[in-house]
């Protein structure tokens, strides 16, 4: 992973919103959350099926959102990864987004 990016996440997480960044195939690229094996699986999973239902409709999604107790956990697929932000309101999310863009360049 390029400095560059490790610098995007950290000053992510400066910002009070943790994050990672993970494989297609679920291996963790780098993280500023705690991550076991499972939910970087996860996490991967998830993309890669709302990509393929997606693709099936004709169409390209540019992110996935999951609400729950509160949190909501954005996934922006990047080539063949996805960037991840876990944020507390919608307007975070937007942070999250425009991270995600500055990250591209990265990955």
């Amino acid at each position: 992973m390029s400095a560059e990016l490790e610098a995007i996440m950290n000053e992510m997480k400066g910002k009070g919103i943790g994050g990672a960044v993970v494989s297609s195939d679920g291996v963790v690229v780098h993280s500023t959350i705690a991550m076991n094996d499972p939910t970087s699986g996860l996490i991967a999973s998830v993309s890669n099926i709302s990509d393929a239902l997606m693709k099936k409709m004709g169409d390209q999604h540019k992110e996935i959102e999951i609400s729950f107790g509160g949190l909501i956990v954005v996934l922006v697929p990047i080539k063949g990864y996805v960037f991840c932000g876990m944020v507390k309101d919608r307007e975070e999310k937007k942070t999250v987004l425009e991270y995600a863009q500055k990250a591209r360049a990265y990955l």
